[in-house]
């Protein structure tokens, strides 16, 4: 989270020097790719090594280093960002620095257009489940290997443009990713198909030829043959259907294009143009044109005014792909009233705009950008500026050219990433679907401020673009949305760059900050920025099963706590960073526990609170306590201080329980096999994980089932009688009413959570009974 104070920057400037976006020459909302080529811009010319007559060249590289380890680093940058060096403490190593080859080298694919340099957001985000295909190079800047192949992967990147997305992650700067990837060895190259989960080994030749030829046999995708008798149809205007149609001649006398060819301008106009070849045998097709004349495109039909377009004289295949953009149509011009009235109608059609000033001389490139998204399935309209200024102001639009999606239903949302086409691509990709995200002007966002919408409940995020963590959040939040109607919740986003006297008024200090607005109360969001945190929270909020305790009903619950139940208590500060990681473990415990009566989860907010958590000698956060079992009131405490994550708080809290859990021996376990009670046995093993997952789920499924005995053999210790299992752990329910055909028969339980245990096992006990009393 960002934090404007301005006069932190200067303090900082002058006692410690240039600040770090001073050293590498950079704003403060440069994105990472920006920042990557600041640096080695300057690695390469500051070098030690090439400056060895400056006494100095050494600190002022460590200094160099330090700044941009600092800076591409997101949380260090944040706290940089709010705090300057103070706040970094030991937070990052003392800086060392690799040769001046190593820099020269390093950023292989920084400044290649056609090569996609991704990280993990846009992995995830992007490739996997794609409706493109990728091609996906893993490489480090220290294997030789690497280096070698960079030119033929800029190369493939150039000749598959639009074909196939060719992309490339460094895996010393992503290495979380290429650990959760499997990535083993450098250079790594897997391909995608549409709609893939899983990527494929390229295990091939490394040259263009093999790699390319690799990549389009993967699109699974010919260019059919028509015959003589269709082509004269098409000709005419007939056979046309849904899209335009284009048709390479072909013959013996006749200039073709490649196959390759061919399925690459397939690829590239895939849902716009139907691609077909012609054979020309005969020689007769070209009574109707030259031999000059390589393909000819056929507009949809129109009875009134209709002709076939011979594209003759083509020397390559960009320049026949250019001439197939300048087909396409335009994207429409809209003026303010139009744009209002799609959104007044809330078609079911999207539109992506783009927004520009004046008659630019690049406006024809723009158009030609704009019909690359042809294929994205939205209307494409521009909007100039300059003479819609009123509907640009309101829509907070203060940069040029910049893209925005107007969804079906009626909201809109700027794209604030990059103007490639990747990122607009991605941008369209998410917010088409993220119907339920809505940037609010300053009105909007008053209203709902002002509860003149109490029955609408909406989780805001105030953000400002320049702040990287803001737009990583602003696609989790999308991501969020998709799991809820608008008629639940609904989610707006405030730019503070725009509405800065609305974020001031409302004492905005970090970005980014969000919060629930439900009626008359508002929830701080504070959890970790991610979509399954804001999920998460919003259904907490919605159904709590954490009890929020305040100096109002705090001693009425705990000072008169009856011996017979169990209260666990989390005292937290909203600001402390090891809370807020705490507070989605915490619902995930309260969750667990929600079925017993006898046990309630609460917190306290001591920022809030501060007298409260002052008179239970609360010093330190979080603090987690339990006043269990047995007594009364607050005379007992038990204090936790072990990992924080759910599991171990879970496994903890149950040690308090009620035993009902027996721990067997060989001499218990044979008496229970033809004992009269009914018994689940949990088989495990004590170093297995999925064993110690199901610890705590045993113990509160025992609390559940009265009727039920529970036990535990360790088959560690107890291998005979275990023999038979096969899985750890394994759960077998004993029922002596049941027809036995050895002494080890019992019933599986699916080892899941407590309430699928009990569930399952009341199941066979009820079906059991019922057929007992017919």
């Amino acid at each position: 989270m960002y934090k404007i104070i301005a006069a932190l920057f200067i303090i900082v400037s002058v006692t410690r020097g240039e600040d770090y976006y001073e050293i590498l020459g950079i704003s403060r909302s440069a994105g990472q790719d920006e920042i990557r080529k600041a640096f080695k811009k300057l690695a390469i010319v500051h070098h030690p090594d090439k400056n060895s007559d400056d006494p100095d060249a050494h600190d002022k590289f460590v200094r160099l280093t330090t700044a941009y380890e600092t800076l591409k680093d997101n949380d260090l940058r944040k706290k940089y960002d709010l705090y300057g060096e103070d706040g970094l403490n030991n937070s990052h190593k003392k800086q060392t620095y690799h040769s001046w080859s190593y820099y020269q080298n390093s950023f292989i694919y920084d400044d290649d257009e056609h090569v996609i340099n991704l990280e993990r957001s846009d992995y995830y985000e992007s490739v996997v489940n794609s409706d493109s295909s990728w091609f996906v190079n893993f490489y480090s800047p220290m294997c030789s290997h690497c280096h070698h192949l960079a030119p033929t992967w800029k190369e493939v990147a150039k000749l598959l443009d639009g074909v196939v997305k060719i992309a490339a992650v460094n895996c010393e700067y992503n290495s979380q990713l290429c650990h959760q990837v499997g990535i083993r060895a450098y250079p790594t190259l897997l391909y995608f198909q549409k709609n893939s989960q899983h990527g494929e080994h390229y295990r091939g030749e490394k040259t263009q030829e093999a790699i390319t030829r690799f990549a389009l046999d993967g699109l699974n995708s010919h260019v059919p043959e028509i015959s003589e008798s269709q082509w004269e149809l098409f000709l005419r205007g007939k056979n046309i259907v849904q899209r335009p149609m284009l048709i390479f001649i072909c013959g013996d006398q006749q200039n073709c294009f490649t196959s390759d060819e061919r399925l690459i301008v397939a690829a590239t106009f895939d849902k716009l143009i139907d691609v077909r070849v012609f054979v020309c045998k005969s020689g007769n097709c070209h009574d109707k044109m030259s031999y000059n004349v390589h393909a000819v495109y056929l507009p949809i039909y129109n009875a009134s005014s209709w002709e076939p377009i011979f594209l003759d004289n083509i020397s390559n295949i960009n320049t026949l792909i250019e001439r197939l953009l300048d087909q396409l149509p335009s994207p429409q011009e809209l003026l303010d009233n139009d744009f209002e009235h799609i959104r007044k109608t809330k078609s079911n059609v999207a539109w992506l705009v783009c927004f520009y000033i004046g008659d630019t001389a690049n406006l024809r490139d723009l158009n030609l950008q704009m019909k690359k998204f042809s294929a994205s399935g939205v209307n494409l309209g521009k909007m100039n500026c300059g003479r819609n200024g009123q509907l640009c102001s309101k829509l907070g639009i203060n940069r040029y050219p910049i893209w925005g999606m107007l969804k079906p239903g009626g909201a809109f949302e700027l794209n604030h990433g990059k103007n490639i086409n990747n990122d607009i691509i991605k941008f369209v990709q998410i917010s088409v679907k993220a119907t339920n995200v809505w940037a609010l002007s300053a009105e909007e966002t008053l209203s709902i401020l002002q509860r003149n919408h109490a029955d609408e409940v909406w989780f805001l995020d105030w953000f400002s673009p320049w702040c990287p963590p803001c737009i990583q959040f602003l696609s989790e939040l999308r991501r969020a949305s998709l799991e809820f109607d608008a008629s639940v919740i609904r989610f707006g986003t405030i730019d503070c760059t725009v509405h800065n006297t609305l974020c001031h008024q409302y004492n905005i200090q970090y970005y980014p900050t969000a919060m629930l607005i439900n009626g008359s109360n508002t929830h701080q969001f504070t959890l970790p920025k991610t979509a399954a945190n804001v999920i998460q929270f919003i259904n907490e909020k919605r159904n709590p099963s954490v009890i929020e305790l305040t100096s109002e009903n705090f001693y009425h619950k705990l000072a008169k706590k009856k011996s017979k139940v169990i209260w666990i208590v989390d005292y937290f500060a909203p600001w402390c960073g090891p809370c807020q990681r705490l507070a989605p473990e915490w619902m995930a415990v309260a969750k667990s526990l929600s079925s017993l009566s006898f046990v309630n989860v609460a917190s306290v907010d001591c920022e809030a609170e501060a007298s409260l958590c002052a008179s239970q000698g609360v010093r330190s956060y979080p603090n987690i306590r339990m006043y269990p079992l047995g007594s009364e009131g607050l005379n007992t405490i038990a204090l936790y201080n072990g990992q924080r994550d759910s599991l171990s708080i879970l496994t903890w809290i149950t040690t308090f329980f009620p035993k009902k859990i027996h721990d067997l021996n060989s001499s218990d376990y044979q008496k229970l096999l033809n004992s009269k009670h009914i018994w689940l046995v949990d088989f495990y093993l004590p170093q297995c994980w999925h064993c110690q997952k199901m610890e705590p789920e045993f113990a509160i499924a025992a609390q559940l089932l009265e009727k039920v005995k529970f036990g535990r053999i360790n088959c560690n210790f107890y291998a005979h009688e275990c023999a038979h299992i096969k899985v750890f752990p394994t759960l077998m329910l004993y029922n002596s009413k049941q027809k036995k055909q050895n002494r080890y028969d019992g019933i599986k339980i699916s080892a899941a959570t407590a309430e699928v245990i009990k569930d399952e096992i009341l199941e066979i006990i009820n079906s059991h009974t019922k057929h007992d009393e017919l």
